[in-house]
């Protein structure tokens, strides 16, 4: 897929884009009752502090991400499968470059991270 532009992801993107990803995976079938009882507006600062730390070291995230998956019950594979895919697509279509590029890839041994540490098989 190619993106609408050719600017790469930058810090400043992360907002935007993550606020988008999250609203695709709260309308989709799967994921959606994971999202249901969670304030994502309240949340959603975390989550790009998250990834602001993972992709461009900024190191503003503290804490754990995975105690909140921790109490999360009926997960499976095709939930992170579908995380994966959705993140992909979204940044896909809005941006390209190696930063792009890095948030793609470090999705894999972040679900990968998760699936093993709640003993989902990947």
């Amino acid at each position: 897929m190619r993106p609408a532009t050719d600017r790469d992801l930058a810090d400043r993107d992360l907002y935007d884009l993550l606020v988008a990803f999250y609203d695709t995976l709260e309308r989709d079938q799967l994921p959606a009752p994971y999202f249901a009882p969670v304030d994502m507006t309240a949340h959603m600062r975390r989550i790009v502090d998250f990834w602001s730390t993972i992709i461009f070291q900024t190191n503003r995230y503290t804490g754990s991400a995975f105690a909140v998956h921790a109490t999360m019950e009926g997960l499976t594979g095709d939930h992170f499968a579908r995380w994966l895919g959705v993140l992909e697509d979204t940044v896909d279509e809005r941006f390209a470059g190696p930063a792009a590029t890095r948030m793609k890839e470090m999705g894999h041994p972040i679900a990968f991270s998760m699936q093993v540490r709640l003993g989902i098989p990947p």
